[in-house]
């Protein structure tokens, strides 16, 4: 059985929904929303490309790490996190221990027509498709172990709420 005092987690890789899901999901469950990326984008005042750009993944990696830690103190909450934050063990151990994580899983085409007018990921800078490609396949496994369930997230918002939402309420059937 869920423990539904801990916060809703979602993690994926960019472009997996987890943003549009997490507000949905939020909604349903009369929760508060917390999208880390949008904190971590407040507090530093300035966008993710800008942090990246200035200061470099190692610093935005801290700064996700503290907020990602704050927000999970937080109570009735759905959290979104960054594509990202898996890459630290300590972030992926928080994660799992204070919450119930569901990792929407996308493929590479998904991503690629998801990202297809955004220039604005710093990770994806180059040539698109391959840095999609690369970067999923050495996040899968990080995602994997973090997550205590998977959602194939190539389906409608909506579907994939009602999706969560089964498990979830399904959890407090005795």
């Amino acid at each position: 059985m869920l423990d539904l005092c801990k916060p809703i987690i979602l993690i994926g890789f960019m472009a997996s929904g987890k943003t549009t899901i997490g507000t949905k999901l939020a909604e349903a469950l009369g929760r508060r929303f917390i999208d880390t990326d949008r904190l971590i984008e407040e507090r530093e005042r300035m966008s993710i490309s800008e942090i990246f750009e200035r200061h470099g993944e190692d610093y935005f990696r801290n700064v996700e790490e503290e907020v990602i830690l704050e927000a999970l103190n937080q109570i009735n909450a759905v959290i979104a996190t960054g594509g990202g934050c898996i890459t630290r063990e300590n972030t992926r151990k928080l994660l799992k221990e204070k919450g119930i994580v569901f990792w929407l899983k996308v493929d590479t085409e998904t991503v690629l027509r998801r990202t297809s007018n955004d220039d604005t990921r710093p990770l994806l800078k180059g040539d698109k498709e391959e840095k999609i490609s690369v970067l999923l396949s050495k996040r899968e496994s990080l995602y994997r172990e973090t997550a205590h369930y998977t959602i194939d997230a190539l389906e409608s918002p909506e579907r994939i709420v009602s999706k969560i939402l089964d498990i979830v309420i399904g959890s407090l059937k005795i």
